[in-house]
């Protein structure tokens, strides 16, 4: 899906592993979460768009899941 390294100016870079795509952690802004959260859920959003490849799993773990929402069918559910 891609790769994580640190960038030439000391941030952390997502680098997509099929096409030049990149998202550096740096860019995204704490007041919506984790930074280097968001920047891998940008890599998951441009994996599925750009290349139709979905992930496998889910992002989170079950009990986030259901503290967020999604209830009872979680175990039945295909991810995204």
């Amino acid at each position: 899906m891609y790769n994580i390294s640190r960038s030439e100016t000391g941030g952390v870079l997502l680098k997509c592993k099929l096409c030049s795509h990149s998202e550096r952690v740096n860019e995204f802004d704490d007041r919506h979460g984790s930074r280097r959260t968001q920047a891998a859920q940008a890599m998951l959003n441009h994996t599925c768009a750009e290349h139709g490849r979905e992930p496998v799993g889910w992002p989170m773990s079950k009990a986030l899941a259901r503290a967020v929402g999604l209830k009872g069918d979680y175990d039945n559910r295909v991810p995204f």
